[in-house]
């Protein structure tokens, strides 16, 4: 067998590979002692900034609201109560015109009327006349039969009917004097009350005849609001009084504050009281009341006929509850308190919540540090910064 002996240039790729190897586990020594070691960093516990306040037990009155529209206690539809032509009107006879009380709105034509006082109250002279001729008669004619026989029973009975006719006409008379009177009165339509026209149904020179409208005016300084409370709110924080004797229905509300707010415009205010209970709703369960506003004649803008508004009624008071923010109470009915710079939560009973904010009367204590900042399932324990003033919390 004939032995292969390798030929110089197969020993030199041999050769050659070998130092590409060796160099290449040199480099990667040489870059490997060449790398820096990792800095170790220290860990430390972040802290998340809140907002707190510290709570306190107190007494907080509980407001009622609902809503209604104000309405006039005191319009009133003028109506004709004579026939005649409109002889005048005030020049202020326009809808949205004040008119001062005892202003005479317009004038109906009287000269019929004037006629009618005037032959009345002839008519009523002339019957004085006769009937103080026919008194003397008759007490001569019952004189001279009582005292001399002169006469007859019947000729005293029939002086005696003399007088009795014409007193009935003078009665008569009187009547159609006064009526004639009235009637005069009533050709000149007065205002009742300083108040504001609504409604304007006339001109001068139309012919009216009595229960034609004629206008309608409005007190705007009388004003209430029918508000629909829910029932059960009403009956346990309102402080409704006992009944009447011998009535079945709701007594007079006690001394109950109200605040009236338009729902245009919050700044737009006014104050009033609770009034009455005007009805139960049975279709809506609730209970309808009756609040008087309070007039505010220097408002710039006023409360006024037609305005729908917000009215909150002060009720009875809730003792020893903590007075929190509704933020910071979850839907769990939990919040979260600071210990030791650590948050921690806290299962609470919320009696109420009014106005943005709700009324805790069991789960804190006297002086907790309760967080305001709304969080989303913070972690039990963590860390926590309290946020000085001015700056706001996560």
């Amino acid at each position: 067998m004939i032995k292969q002996t390798p030929s110089p240039s197969a020993k030199l790729r041999i050769i050659l590979c070998l130092l590409i190897l060796g160099a290449g586990a040199a480099g990667f020594i040489a870059l490997k002692k060449m790398k820096k070691p990792p800095v170790m960093a220290e860990i430390t516990e972040r802290d998340l900034p809140v907002r707190v306040i510290r709570v306190q037990p107190q007494s907080e009155e509980v407001i009622v609201s609902g809503y209604g529209e104000i309405i006039s206690r005191s319009t009133v539809p003028l109506s004709a109560e004579v026939a005649g032509r409109i002889t005048a009107v005030h020049e202020k006879l326009h809808v949205g015109e004040i008119i001062k009380k005892g202003e005479a709105l317009c004038r109906i034509n009287d000269e019929d009327y004037q006629l009618e006082l005037v032959s009345a109250t002839t008519r009523l002279k002339s019957l004085q006349r006769d009937l103080e001729l026919a008194r003397k008669e008759f007490t001569r004619q019952s004189r001279l039969f009582t005292k001399n026989k002169v006469g007859t029973q019947s000729g005293v009975e029939r002086a005696e009917q003399a007088v009795n006719a014409i007193t009935s006409q003078l009665s008569q008379v009187r009547q159609a004097r006064e009526s004639a009177r009235l009637k005069l009165e009533r050709c000149t339509v007065r205002a009742p009350f300083t108040g504001r026209l609504t409604e304007v149904h006339i001109d001068q020179g139309e012919y009216v005849t009595p229960g034609k409208p004629l206008l309608t005016i409005v007190d705007d300084a009388d004003l209430e609001i029918d508000v629909s409370l829910d029932s059960r709110e009403a009956v346990n924080w309102l402080g409704l009084q006992p009944p009447k004797e011998g009535s079945a229905w709701f007594g007079q509300p006690g001394d109950t504050p109200c605040r009236v707010t338009w729902t245009e415009k919050e700044e737009v205010q006014g104050s009033g009281y609770l009034d009455r209970v005007v009805r139960f709703d049975s279709q809506t369960r609730t209970l309808v009341v009756a609040v008087r506003l309070d007039p505010d004649r220097d408002a710039a803008v006023p409360l006024v006929q037609g305005m729908f508004c917000r009215v909150d009624i002060t009720g009875r008071a809730l003792d020893r509850v903590f007075v929190v923010p509704g933020q910071a109470v979850t839907f769990t009915d939990n919040v979260y308190v600071v210990e030791n710079n650590r948050l921690h939560t806290r299962k609470v009973t919320v009696a109420r919540v009014q106005q943005g904010k709700a009324f805790i009367s069991d789960g804190l204590r006297d002086g907790d540090t309760v967080i305001i900042t709304r969080l989303e399932n913070p972690l039990e324990n963590m860390l926590v910064r309290i946020a000085p003033e001015g700056e706001s919390g996560q």
